[in-house]
């Protein structure tokens, strides 16, 4: 997970969240069929964005690619097996439901899939390696089946036969070797001594954490990979549902889905109902799977990865333990967390406290006139307890965490992704700046979901050897603006500046619009 080489041998270019595959979930949402068109956008605008950046980059410093993970949406996608579909197994009732699951030879065909419905995009991130630029592939949550080895080979497949690779059989499968030699899988995290530390960092978010990041795999079926508590509320509560987004839980109160819930009519809430409670009984199963003795080759298996990532990158193993231990403790690790997520430990309450007041008015313990107050001071202790109690702040979590990473990690830059919310600002007391990479998908099942961002975050070395680093967006119209510098670094236009003079043949910088435009060789 890190690397030895000098920081400055490469300039990077950083984006996540792209959830390609987001948009195929016809087989549990057939109405958004006719809006598929909308991925192409994304097809368009990021492939555009991977010819800009070829097109400009520095012949003494190749691009290392470092998508920061949920950049293919394994898990929330909802497709059918279809004929040619070769699976080792019969399809489950719940994939006979649900779509296909999370084992090994699913999360292939789910990777082809993507493939094959954004053959644009992998064609212009194949010509992106192809022209001799690198890319390092770190998992996310939605991406978390490139856990398994067939799903990786699926992705390189992939991309190699979109590489127009020249020859003939012999120096064709040279070629190949050396192609597929530019690209790596990480699981965790990308680390450049000093330098660079980048990671998805789901792992700080409780509702999205697992609860062995390096081995995710079921307790009591290790073929296929357990579903986080945000993984269960999509896949069996979103993606049925028509009035619900993948976005949002974290702002609504039960009062929210209490509206909801009545404005979808009786049959409507119903149905939500069941999908509900149904979800609840499924993380109450995750959770007593996770305390049993089930867990413990899940556990061994973790150790064993971490210490294969110690030995291999030369990393202290104490260090890594001590890393893991920043991670979130997953909704589905306690039983308390899980009824309070789902607002249930409150409804309970609610439930108990009127009973309770209902049965003592009855009995004459407590006087009538005094019921109004009683009620008024329950419901207020009860929007306390809500408000207070069920916080779920995954950009105050992501920031935290990189805060503390950066102590057991040293580096310039701690990069992550998760939230959908670009940033880029100076971790307090230390030498480093950290930056949220945002997305460049909306939620294409959500027609009030804002636009993406579209930003990534560009790393390019000057002829002085100093790095800079620049948070952009893309605009199709304009190419790359600027949204904000490293604080620490030069300006970027004088760098600029100084490469073009030095470079007669790079081109001039585009014309600036509403935002500093991010001149070719910046």
């Amino acid at each position: 997970m890190t690397q030895s080489i000098p920081p400055d041998a490469s300039n990077y270019l950083l984006f996540s969240d792209v959830h390609l595959g987001a948009d195929l979930v016809q087989h549990t949402r057939p109405w958004t069929a006719s809006r598929l068109s909308e991925a192409h956008r994304i097809d368009h605008d990021l492939g555009a964005m991977l010819d800009h950046y070829r097109e400009q980059a520095d012949p003494e410093r190749p691009w290392r690619l470092v998508i920061a993970g949920d950049f293919i949406d394994l898990v929330g996608m909802s497709i059918s097996a279809g004929d040619n579909a070769a699976l080792q197994s019969p399809l489950s009732d719940d994939e006979v439901e649900h779509g296909l699951g999370s084992a090994e030879d699913r999360a292939a065909f789910k990777m082809r899939s993507v493939a094959t419905r954004h053959d644009k995009l992998f064609r212009k991130l194949a010509h992106f390696v192809k022209a001799g630029h690198s890319l390092v592939f770190v998992r996310g949550n939605h991406d978390v089946e490139l856990y398994w080895e067939s799903s990786q080979r699926a992705f390189l497949e992939a991309l190699s036969e979109r590489a127009d690779l020249p020859g003939e059989a012999g120096a064709a499968s040279l070629d190949r070797k050396l192609f597929e030699s530019r690209i790596e899988f990480r699981h965790w995290f990308y680390y450049v001594r000093g330098f660079l530390y980048v990671e998805h960092g789901h792992q700080y978010d409780a509702t999205c954490a697992y609860h062995h990041w390096l081995a995710p795999r079921d307790p009591r079926d290790p073929q296929r990979i357990h579903y986080s508590f945000s993984d269960i509320l999509v896949r069996y509560v979103v993606r049925p549902t028509r009035e619900l987004s993948t976005d949002g839980h974290e702002n609504n109160s039960i009062f929210d889905y209490f509206r909801l819930g009545f404005s979808m009519g009786v049959r409507g809430c119903a149905m939500l109902g069941y999908r509900f409670f149904s979800a609840v009984g499924r993380m109450v199963g995750t959770w007593r799977n996770h305390v049993t003795e089930h867990t413990a080759h899940i556990r061994a298996e973790q150790e064993h990865r971490m210490q294969q990532i110690a030995a291999r990158f030369r990393l202290n193993i104490d260090s890594l333990r001590a890393l893991s231990k920043l991670w979130a403790t997953p909704v589905t690790g306690r039983l308390f967390s899980i009824f309070r997520t789902v607002f249930l430990d409150g409804l309970a309450a609610a439930i108990v406290s009127g009973v309770l007041i209902t049965v003592l008015s009855a009995l004459h313990v407590l006087p009538l006139a005094w019921v109004p107050l009683v009620m008024g001071s329950v419901m207020l202790a009860f929007f306390v307890y809500m408000k207070s109690c069920r916080v779920l702040e995954p950009v105050a979590a992501l920031r935290r965490g990189a805060d503390k990473l950066a102590e057991l990690m040293p580096a310039r830059y701690v990069v992550m992704g998760h939230t959908h919310k670009p940033v880029m600002e100076p971790l307090s007391g230390r030498n480093s700046t950290y930056v949220n990479l945002g997305n460049w998908t909306a939620d294409l099942c959500d027609d009030h979901a804002p636009p993406a961002p579209c930003t990534h975050l560009v790393i390019r070395h000057g002829l002085d050897g100093k790095p800079v680093a620049s948070l952009c967006t893309w605009d199709m119209a304009l190419g790359a603006r600027v949204l904000t510098t490293d604080a620490t670094s030069p300006n970027p236009l004088a760098v600029a500046a100084r490469e073009r003079a030095h470079r007669a043949s790079v081109p001039s910088p585009m014309a600036a619009g509403s935002a500093v435009v991010l001149p070719p060789s910046v």
